[in-house]
């Protein structure tokens, strides 16, 4: 007789839950727990304490173990859930289908193999079960097993399961997930969780326990090397290791790895999770010694020389909006891809998802909280990333201001390599150009709402710093308005796009040694960050001339007010528009207390250009 293996030695199958709301998933996975005799007497006594019902135990407190969710009767957290049978060893993560938690349910699916979808023989295929199974297979699970629930309710019939049968079998293929089974189940009562159903002599397939013991999909694990290095450190006696956990592919003492191909070392001592080894496997947390040493940091990837991937610029992406503020193009996020952090733009939107067809419908200009876009990613930094690789393809948005996660997504192609489209390189310097007009570049950014004095400021230290000899230019919104951003309107993203033109503008001219005095209402932290870091933080000067809208209104001077009240221009800042001030300006000017020429004088304190230069 074989002996049994121990719970943890046996192969283990990672599966998520996911479906809409009150289709059942907590009370199945509840009933699947109980019926496999997982569950504790202590646990059991539990449950029968939380269950307000009279027709039996509520299973869904199984896995519901936040006290809110036993209150509001839903699924709010993920929650992870170990069991085992004779066969197998499990790991369940049920996430809940209510819209708002979405991105749990993106968590779940990114650490399973399999998804179990969960769907109601009574309401049939709804937006949340599409949503759901969408991004199952967005992030990287090609396997499901449908649990057509509550068969008891529609009289245990056949004819319903096939309708539902073929429908979810197709929205699968076209989303490229394979179907592992198709069981009809009552979850309250048990029928074909564990046991068999009497009550449905027409179905002879086996129980979902069954299904999952038998599922053999593994994920394919690719089998080029990849450490992502999380972090560097030195040996007591001398010696640097870089630590990180092997993504993919084996590593051997004497492996050749790099971070350049211009730069090789090889493997000379190799540590599995703190333990001197000769190797190592996918999953292992790993330090590796090198020589010669390298000099790399937390975001480099490790690999061999002849499976190199040239970093990239610009990908297609299909990510999964997770803020309630829409997603506009143009802005910057944080983007983490492994250990590596690159500020991402969005570049365009080429779609939503549609869920009903799964095709992407072009034309979108934001991305609505819960949608699913095709994106155009371009990155200010070159990053590792691979489409086929999951650990180098999957990665997430960060709120560079607020730090919110608010996207998670998938590398579909890679569009620019570093190498595509190099610099040109030019003899005359910016620090040449400068010299030559003996003064230090500049860009003097003045944000504020319409009617706050930036443009009478601005035009005043125009004025002083002529007279002292300096080399300036104005770039005034309005008058950019007129030619360089004369197709654009007022919508977040047309403003976006409006101040990325102006700071590259800003900055070339920087570049040519002048002294550049933006005028521009500005209204986004975000964009104003961005502005900073594409011109420099050396050379750029934020003044927020501020002045509350009341004051601002009185004045209008060039009548926008006027006509925003009418109703004859939108989207306008300060009226139906937020704007967002400056938390720490570098110049801080109250317009309604202080006259124009001493906030020039201010801000000539401020630049250092009070005196006129040598020439």
């Amino acid at each position: 007789m074989t002996p049994q293996l121990p719970a943890y030695a046996r192969k283990r199958l990672r599966f998520t839950t996911c479906g809409a709301v009150d289709d059942g998933k907590s009370t199945l996975i509840g009933r699947l727990l109980y019926d496999s005799g997982s569950i504790y007497d202590d646990q059991i006594e539990e449950i029968r304490r939380a269950t307000t019902s009279t027709d039996g135990l509520d299973f869904a407190f199984v896995v519901d173990g936040l006290k809110a969710e036993r209150e509001q009767g839903i699924t709010i957290d993920v929650a992870y859930r170990y069991f085992a049978t004779e066969r197998r060893a499990f790991l369940i993560a049920d996430a809940p289908g209510h819209e708002q938690y979405t991105r749990n349910q993106a968590a779940a699916a990114s650490q399973s193999d399999v998804a179990v979808l969960v769907v109601s023989a009574v309401d049939g295929i709804r937006a949340q079960t599409r949503r759901h199974l969408t991004i199952a297979a967005l992030f990287g699970i090609r396997a499901v097993i449908v649990a057509v629930n509550k068969m008891d309710a529609v009289a245990f019939g056949e004819p319903r399961f096939d309708k539902l049968s073929a429908e979810l079998t197709a929205l699968a293929r076209v989303l490229g997930v394979a179907v592992a089974g198709i069981v009809p189940v009552a979850a309250r009562a048990g029928d074909n969780v564990v046991i068999p159903s009497t009550a449905m002599p027409w179905y002879r397939g086996s129980t979902l326990l069954a299904l999952l013991e038998c599922c053999d999909v593994d994920r394919e694990a690719p089998q080029s090397l990849r450490l992502p290095v999380q972090t560097t450190g030195r040996l007591a006696g001398g010696g640097r290791v870089s630590l990180g956990t092997l993504a993919s592919g084996t590593l051997a003492v004497g492996d050749t790895l790099c971070g350049d191909p211009a730069l090789p070392a090889r493997v000379t001592r190799l540590w599995q999770a703190g333990v001197e080894a000769e190797t190592a496997s996918a999953g292992d947390a790993v330090a590796v010694e090198l020589t010669p040493e390298l000099d790399i940091g937390r975001g480099s990837i490790l690999m061999r020389p002849a499976e190199f991937l040239l970093p990239a610029l610009q990908v297609r992406a299909r990510l999964l909006w997770l803020d309630q503020a829409p997603l506009v193009s143009g802005r910057d996020y944080d983007c983490q891809i492994t250990t590596q952090k690159v500020v991402a733009g969005v570049s365009r939107i080429e779609g939503i998802v549609d869920l009903d067809t799964a095709l992407t419908v072009p034309g979108a200009e934001q991305v609505a909280f819960n949608e699913i876009a095709d994106t155009l990613l371009s990155f200010a930094q070159p990053a590792t990333v691979a489409a086929e690789e999951p650990t180098l393809g999957r990665f997430i948005l960060v709120d560079r201001q607020s730090r919110r996660t608010v996207a998670a997504g998938t590398v579909m192609t890679v569009e620019r390599h570093t190498g595509d489209l190099p610099w040109q390189a030019i003899a005359v310097t910016p620090e040449a150009r400068a010299r030559a007009k003996l003064q230090k570049p500049l860009v003097v950014w003045f944000t504020g709402l319409s009617g706050a004095g930036k443009s009478t400021i601005c035009d005043l230290l125009d004025r002083r710093l002529h007279a002292l000899g300096r080399h300036t230019m104005v770039l005034d919104g309005d008058n950019l308005r007129h030619g360089l951003n004369a197709d654009l309107g007022f919508t977040a993203a047309d403003r976006v796009e409006n101040m990325r033109r102006v700071a590259h503008v800003a900055a070339l001219m920087a570049d040519a040694g002048l002294i550049v005095l933006v005028s521009l209402i500005s209204p986004y932290r975000a964009e104003r960050q961005r502005a900073r870091e594409v011109i420099g933080a050396e050379r750029f000067v934020e003044v927020f001339v501020d002045a509350p809208v009341e004051v601002c209104m009185a004045r209008d001077p060039k009548g926008h007010y006027a006509r925003a009240a009418a109703g004859r221009l939108a989207n306008f800042t300060g009226v139906s528009s937020d704007y967002e001030a400056p938390e720490e300006p570098d110049v801080h000017v109250t317009s309604d207390r202080m006259r124009a020429e001493d906030a020039v004088q201010l801000i000539l304190e401020r630049i250092g250009s009070a005196r006129p230069g040598r020439r």
